[in-house]
């Protein structure tokens, strides 16, 4: 099966855990970034729990961003219990949701078919995944944003 057939389900309270985290780092004027983990399961993947590592915020006069501690790095997989993996990175901006330069160059993983959802104005809102911009690694390609057509096809909110 392709990685672009791939469906994903996602539990509503992971999209609720995602929005508080990133909803009290926009209080602080900060993006935040976590991943959600799953397992796979047939042919599709259940998404089942947030991590959120360990990051500091950056602020300069060019805006604001967000990077993983040099600790978490190294750190990062110990978090998976056998058969887990990372399938997507979600993160949040102050404003519009768009993949930027430094978003394309702070990968955080980049298996082929890695998600990476950007969730727009400090997620003031609940987390809608058709207005959050997302992305798919292609490897020789980079990241690729979904039209609202394949978010359907690779996301499905679950009880």
């Amino acid at each position: 099966m392709a990685v672009k057939d791939v469906l994903h389900y996602v539990p509503r309270r992971l999209l609720d855990e995602s929005r508080d985290f990133f909803y009290q780092r926009g209080l602080e004027g900060c993006e935040g970034t976590a991943l959600w983990i799953g397992r796979p399961a047939g042919s599709e993947v259940l998404l089942t729990r947030l991590f959120i590592p360990e990051q500091v915020c950056i602020k300069t006069a060019y805006g604001i961003g967000v990077d993983l501690t040099e600790r978490a790095h190294y750190t990062l997989t110990d978090t998976l219990e056998p058969g887990e993996r990372f399938y997507a990175r979600i993160h949040s901006h102050p404003r519009e949701a768009f993949h930027s330069k430094r978003d394309d160059a702070n990968e955080i993983i980049t298996h082929k078919g890695a998600l990476s959802i950007v969730v727009p104005n400090f997620a003031v809102d609940p987390i809608d995944l058709t207005q959050c911009a997302i992305y798919r690694l292609e490897h020789g390609r980079g990241w690729l944003r979904l039209n609202i057509g394949d978010v359907a096809k690779v996301f499905e909110v679950v009880p």
